[in-house]
Parts: structure tokens; C-alpha cells; sequence
């Protein structure tokens, strides 16, 4: 038995039909929560619609004794999202949790050939069903002055990725939407994190790459060893806000954001700055912000304090 329970807490995931969703809704149901198993059945690609993975994952979690509920709803939509949403409120009351896992797959491409329809299918998808359900549930959730949002962003949106611009671009979107979420939330009672989690899904395993660096993903990569983290955001005692947090392979870390150490030049010129730039350090301490308007206005309280007096 977990020290830490869910008991009789009310938790969405979506795509919780299959592959990390599908881990995330056994862990959380194991701990006595009530899952909202939230799967279009669809292909890779988002194309077709199915019952069967969400009602799968369902029997399965009832089987071990948990308790959960299937649902269909096409969260790309902004009136299925809300009428999700809508729904679980009717029939619980409330809803403490909400994990955004749903997202669709396009094969890897060089940039160059990704159209701007493909883009517009992978940011509706991934940024998009995150807008629309966290925009659905946060009312919600501030009328009670508790919940929890876990979004999912991806080290591809941290860090970039050659042939899957469009992923990554949408995986950073949501990146910034959470953040932003929780710089609107902080002192509420309500916290939205980014989890970046690396698992061996059917998403991992369509991609190309060598034999043994495949079976060396598979050997590693557990949906399994990310379920936990999930649920520790997911819980009413963990404290983030604005987090990003990775799972990888079993490796747990927070991801920052912030400055590293810079230079002042208020008479800059192009040699000046390469110069500059050239003899900064590419790593060490980073110095974070809270949000955007705390990050400028430390600046320039800094910049007033060393600006030349004349």
C-alpha cells in the first residue's frame, strides 16, 4: 500500500487507452482514484474512432479492483471538450485532476517538406485538445480552490528535433500555455506542470532508427517507470507550479528555464557583442522567473542600478 492515496478523487486522462495514458489510468486507479479513461481509438495519425481501447483500459482497471468510466470524446473539438467536462461535473460534482496525454503522430520529414496542413493537424492536436480542456476544466477548479493539470510537453519542444519540426513546435506551444496557466493560477489552490515523459510507445517505435538502439529504447522505457510522476502532480500535497519535470528511463529531473551569466554593454556594437557572447560560459547556474513580467522587470531594476549616470 502507497503512502500517498488518491482515494476518491475524480482524475481525466486523456488517451488513456493505450501506452503511457493506458499506465498512467492502472497507477492512478491503483492508488483509489476514479479515472476518467478519455481515448478516440484512433490511429497513429488521428484517423478513425473506436470504443474499444478506452472500454479495454476500463475492464482492465476493474478487474484489479479499481474503479473507472470510458469516454470518446474528441478533445480537438472545443463543444466535446466542454460538454467532457460538463458531464464529469453532473456525474461527480467536481474534478481534481486533469492529465492532457492525448496527442496524434505524422511520420518523420524534413522540415522543408512538412506542410503547413500537417502542422495544423499536430498543433490542433497536441496544443489544441490542451487548450480546450484546460480552458473546460479551470473554471472548476478555481470555484473549488484545488486541482491539478499535467500537461505534456517533450524534451523534442526543449531541445528540437531535425525531422519532427511540427511535433516539436506543438509539444513547446504547450510548454508556454502551461506555463502561462500557472503564472494565472499561483496562489489559487490550482497548479498546472509540464511532464516530459519518455516512454516506449507505438509513437516511439514507428520511428526509424538502428535494431539495437531500438531494442536498447524498449529495454528502458517503461510506461511504467513515468505512471508515478504522473501521479505525484496529479497529488493534492505536491507543491509545484510552473514545473517542468522529466521521467526518463527512470531518471527523474526538473527542467529549467532562466539565464545563464550575460554581459552589460550600454554602447553595444557588433564586435562588441561577439566579443562578449564569445567569453560567457555555455553553462552553470541559471537564474529562473517566475513568469515573463517578473523575468523583465528584474531586468531592468538591474539595468536602472548599472546604467552609466551622465
Amino acid at each position: 500500500m502507497e503512502a500517498r492515496r488518491l482515494d476518491g478523487r475524480i482524475v481525466l486522462i486523456t488517451g488513456a487507452g493505450a501506452g503511457l495514458g493506458r499506465a498512467y489510468a492502472r497507477y492512478i486507479a491503483g492508488l483509489g482514484a476514479h479515472v476518467v479513461v478519455n481515448d478516440l481509438g484512433v490511429a497513429m495519425d488521428g484517423t478513425g474512432r473506436s470504443r474499444v481501447p478506452a472500454e479495454e483500459a476500463v475492464a482492465e482497471i476493474a478487474a484489479a479492483g479499481g474503479s473507472a468510466s470510458a469516454d470518446t470524446s474528441d478533445v480537438t473539438s472545443p463543444e466535446e471538450s466542454a460538454a467532457l467536462v460538463a458531464r464529469l461535473i453532473a456525474d461527480h460534482g467536481r474534478i481534481d485532476a486533469l492529465i492532457n496525454n492525448a496527442g496524434n503522430f505524422l511520420p518523420p520529414k524534413p522540415f522543408a517538406e512538412t506542410t503547413l496542413d500537417e502542422f495544423e493537424r499536430v498543433w490542433r492536436s497536441h496544443c489544441g485538445g490542451t487548450y480546450n480542456l484546460c480552458r473546460a476544466v479551470l473554471p472548476h477548479m478555481q470555484a473549488a480552490g484545488a486541482g491539478r493539470i499535467v500537461n505534456t510537453c517533450s524534451t523534442q519542444g526543449l531541445y528540437g528535433a531535425a525531422p519532427s519540426a511540427a511535433y516539436a513546435s506543438a509539444k513547446a506551444a504547450v510548454q508556454g500555455l502551461t506555463l502561462s496557466i500557472a503564472a494565472a493560477v499561483r496562489g489559487t489552490g490550482v497548479a498546472a506542470n509540464c511532464l516530459s515523459p519518455g516512454a516506449f510507445t507505438r509513437m516511439v517505435d514507428a520511428t526509424e532508427r538502428p535494431p539495437e538502439y531500438t531494442e536498447a529504447l524498449r529495454r528502458n522505457l517503461s510506461p511504467d517507470l513515468v505512471a508515478p510522476v504522473a501521479a505525484w502532480l496529479c497529488h493534492p500535497d505536491c507543491p509545484d507550479n510552473g514545473a517542468i519535470v522529466q521521467a526518463f528511463a527512470g531518471w527523474i529531473s526538473y527542467a529549467r528555464i532562466g539565464d545563464l551569466d550575460g554581459f552589460w554593454d550600454f554602447a553595444p556594437s557588433i564586435d562588441s557583442v561577439a566579443a562578449g557572447l564569445a567569453a560567457l560560459p555555455l553553462d552553470g547556474p541559471i537564474t529562473g522567473a517566475a513568469d515573463t513580467a517578473s523575468h523583465a522587470a528584474a531586468i531592468i531594476a538591474r539595468a536602472d542600478a548599472r546604467r552609466p549616470r551622465f
